[in-house]
């Protein structure tokens, strides 16, 4: 393959500040650069896994009949982690989606201030799914919190 993944993904949104509290306070990125009306954020695999680009307050929110980004989805370390963020997120007052098990990850969906779909999810081991006809097709609900094994 010439690709080896994605390496960062740049947002609009309507306020720099409100944005980083969300994105550096609840999901606990760490700001490694700016430059104006930008920010960029890392979680440690890359230079920045995460840029924000200011928009201003008359921007419009994303619409889901729309072409575009759907959802990012960021890769957490575990499930101790993901209870941990499911956790910070319902303590933030945040809109918060039930567990989910999409059979290849376990995780939840939340919106992030100006409405862009955020995942955090696990991954699961592939020889847990590798043999499962059509893995992609499958979604259960899953429990997050102390029910679920640790990895």
């Amino acid at each position: 393959m010439l690709l080896r993944g994605i390496n960062h993904v740049t947002l609009k949104v309507r306020d720099l500040e409100v944005s980083e509290r969300f994105y550096c306070g609840v999901l606990g990125m760490q700001r490694v650069g700016e430059r104006r009306k930008m920010r960029f954020y890392a979680a440690g695999a890359h230079h920045h896994d995460l840029a924000l680009m200011e928009v201003g307050a008359r921007a419009g929110s994303p619409r889901v009949e729309e072409t575009g980004l759907a959802h990012l989805c960021f890769d957490v370390a575990d499930e101790r982690a993901l209870t941990l963020l499911y956790e910070r997120c319902l303590a933030a007052g945040l809109a918060v989606s039930t567990g989910v098990d999409h059979t290849i990850t376990h995780g939840f969906y939340v919106l992030d201030p100006d409405g862009h779909d955020v995942e955090l999810a696990v991954d699961v081991p592939r020889e847990q799914w590798a043999r499962t006809p059509a893995p992609f097709a499958l979604d259960r609900p899953y429990a997050l919190g102390k029910k679920n094994p640790e990895r």
